[in-house]
């Protein structure tokens, strides 16, 4: 691993990346390996450890997934079901086409339930406020700052994109996956899943609440971003979880890159700690019809995937399993046929290679350029993580 780790340190060095933690493993644990490198908050000299509690954005999904199966899996709900009689505020969601001459939106009926399927694979026609500009204009008019909202249902409620099961688009189908979970137990999502998935893994890091306890808060890395001349900078502004209530299953969630892969590996041995074998392979089975992966395809070729999944040929022929995008062939030199796998925005992701036997998980800080703005405004406690820094408020 030498050449990889000095890879790494160049980074570091030539502020590229602020830090990283490396987590892998196989499905014996026979192989195991972590590596962490850089600093904690750009400008400070702390090094960064390997249990760093990092921001995982997007791949909170993965989480989140595993959740709703489990759901299923107890007979509560099923993938194919309508999700409005859980959802209520999914039932009656119409189609925006666009603006007539008046400037007034275009809404138009749909005909097609909402199904927890279509959640956990993105079909379900909703997108992101902030990344569709047909949405950004539709939630200017209404006052509303995209991509803000201290609820799942504050920050998601508006129209659909496309009729349910046509199409592809990345959004916030599995927020309202994780919310479905919390209705059906009765519970919030952070306790179903320290109750259910982090107690039988022995996880004591994964949490959406991390500044509610100081010993996780003390270890969250500072967030970077990059100025536009492309040097790494201090990202103090408002960011995606600022001032959250709920548990957004999809973007929310904190951890250590040791305790993420810890959920990774159980699900590449497929140990039933977490699900069913039958439900693992579901999970690595292609979920889309062919009009929808070609949706799918259209969206790797753009920019905005390149900020959820690293480095990816976008040429490899791939579907979205259950968790994560599946690749239908080798990726040569990097991941094999069979890969799920998936990141965020921050710029962590996870791997799971079940034909080289591994599952990897990467975590660095690191925003996109512009990151969409959340309306809210930076809370005390996030600002301590800045204050080694000498950030000033």
């Amino acid at each position: 691993m030498t050449n990889f780790e000095e890879t790494l340190a160049q980074g570091v060095k030539e502020g590229n990346i602020p830090h990283a933690v490396v987590a892998a493993t196989n499905k014996d644990g026979s192989f195991t390996y972590k590596h962490a490198i850089g600093y904690s908050v750009l400008g400070n000299e702390e090094p960064i450890k390997d249990d760093a509690e990092f921001l995982l954005a997007s791949q909170t999904k993965l989480l989140a997934t595993i959740a709703a199966l489990q759901i299923v899996e107890s007979g509560k709900f099923g993938l194919d079901d309508d999700v409005a009689s859980v959802l209520p505020e999914l039932a009656e969601q119409q189609i925006l086409k666009g603006f007539n001459e008046q400037d007034e939106p275009i809404l138009e009926k749909r005909k097609n339930a909402i199904t927890l399927r279509h959640l956990l694979t993105h079909s379900c026609g909703m997108a992101y406020d902030a990344a569709d500009p047909l949405l950004i204009k539709f939630q200017q008019q209404r006052g509303h700052v995209p991509n803000s909202g201290v609820t799942v249902a504050d920050r998601f409620s508006y129209p659909l994109v496309f009729e349910p099961g046509t199409s592809w688009l990345y959004g916030p189908g599995i927020d309202w996956a994780g919310k479905l979970v919390e209705r059906v137990v009765g519970q919030r999502l952070e306790e179903y899943m320290q109750k259910n998935m982090w107690e039988p893994l022995g996880v004591k890091s994964i949490t959406f609440y991390p500044y509610e306890n100081p010993e996780l808060s003390s270890k969250v890395p500072a967030l970077t971003t990059r100025s536009p001349d492309g040097k790494l900078v201090l990202h103090t502004d408002a960011f995606l979880n600022t001032g959250s209530v709920d548990c957004f299953g999809g973007h929310g969630a904190y951890a250590t890159m040791g305790d993420y892969l810890k959920v990774l590996q159980s699900i590449l041995a497929n140990d039933g700690k977490l699900l069913k074998p039958e439900t693992v392979e579901m999970m690595f089975t292609p979920q889309l019809p062919p009009d929808v992966k070609n949706a799918l395809s259209a969206f790797r070729q753009g920019p905005y995937a390149a900020m959820l999944i690293g480095e990816n040929d976008s040429k490899i022929d791939a579907d979205w399993g259950i968790g994560g995008i599946l690749l239908l062939e080798d990726d040569v030199g990097r991941r094999k046929k069979g890969t799920l796998n998936w990141g965020g925005m921050a710029n962590c992701f996870w791997i799971i290679d079940r034909e080289a036997d591994l599952a990897l998980t990467f975590g660095t800080q690191v925003l996109p350029p512009g990151d969409p703005p959340t309306g809210q405004m930076i809370t005390a406690v996030e600002v301590g993580v800045y204050e080694k820094a000498g950030v000033k408020f």
